[in-house]
């Protein structure tokens, strides 16, 4: 849960990672994929609604 909300949070993989004491991001990357998923329709969402409004 402690790396689910920090990616949800936009907090950069590689610290993440470090946080858990991944030796690689890489890893950080497989493990939570849905999270990063996740973040990326939220990032479609908010631009969507930026072309909306501008």
């Amino acid at each position: 849960m402690h790396a689910t909300i920090l990616l949800l949070a936009s907090v950069p993989a590689h610290v993440v990672a470090a946080r858990l004491g991944h030796a690689d991001p890489a890893i950080t990357l497989r493990v939570y994929a849905h999270v990063i998923h996740e973040q990326a329709a939220t990032a479609s969402d908010v631009f969507a609604r930026a072309v909306e409004t501008g």
